[in-house]
């Protein structure tokens, strides 16, 4: 009984999903033109696609790793020196904010330093401040249900902290740091309603992403250029996601060997 109701569960958030996204992505490919994908006339040619890709790319290259980071020390540090309550809250607070007020503060509050810095950074720190909750929690969660016998083991044998995290720690809890990797991506494309909250259509070239320039394609209706650019961005976005989980694969392999 448990079984079926799961599976009748499951059916229904699929069909809700084939017909919020999947059918109309499918529809959406009878407008591919593909004459846009011609080097020196199509996307690639365009100025404001080059410009959103590459920001988009070194965005997600700097802050995806730094975001992982923090919430695997902060909660490494949680589980070890048994962090209280508020420090907890506050970490996990930014990510139960709604969007417009988390824009709303860094727009009151910080807009003239964001102007004296790099574009890429300020919005780094706004990804930062709003998404470090969910791989904070993923981590937690992971590392509180673990067996410290082989971390015992090791510190009796000598190995210290740093060596006990990454040749021990990080191995074994591997399916929470690609899960982390995972959502960490997926909240950095996210990351546009905050910047357009603050910043507007059209901000600086250094914080130009990928989905500024897909919103204003779409805004234009220049439908054909926005359904090639979102595909080839979809496919990049794809490949980092299959080589992270088959590098997950690979590591968890080498662990049970």
């Amino acid at each position: 009984m448990a079984k079926t109701k799961l599976t009748r569960y499951t059916l229904i958030s699929l069909i809700g999903v084939a017909i919020i996204y999947i059918i109309p992505f499918i529809i959406a490919q009878l407008n591919f033109n593909a004459d846009l994908l011609n080097i020196q006339s199509g996307i690639f040619s365009n100025k404001g696609f080059i410009i959103s890709f590459k920001n988009t790319i070194l965005f997600m290259v700097i802050f995806v790793p730094i975001v992982v980071a923090l919430g695997f020390m902060l909660a490494y540090l949680t589980d070890t020196k048994g962090f209280g309550v508020m420090v907890k809250v506050s970490i996990i607070l930014p990510i139960t904010i709604p969007v417009l007020s988390v824009a709303g503060f860094f727009r009151d509050y910080m807009n003239s330093f964001f102007e004296s810095i790099n574009g890429t950074l300020a919005v780094g720190i706004v990804f930062l401040w709003s998404c470090l909750g969910f791989t904070y929690l993923i981590f937690l969660v992971s590392l509180s249900n673990r067996s410290k016998s082989m971390e015992e083991a090791a510190f009796l044998d000598g190995a210290g902290t740093f060596r006990t995290i990454f040749k021990i720690i990080i191995p074994s809890h591997i399916e929470a740091l690609i899960l982390s990797i995972i959502i960490s991506i997926y909240n950095s494309l996210k990351i546009f309603k905050q910047t357009y909250a603050m910043f507007g259509e059209y901000p600086k070239y250094d914080m130009f992403m990928m989905q500024n320039y897909l919103y204003l394609k779409l805004k234009r209706l220049d439908i054909e250029t926005l359904i090639v650019s979102a595909d080839v961005f979809l496919i990049f976005i794809l490949i980092i996601l299959v080589g992270v989980m088959l590098l997950g694969k690979i590591q968890k392999r080498k662990l049970l060997m």
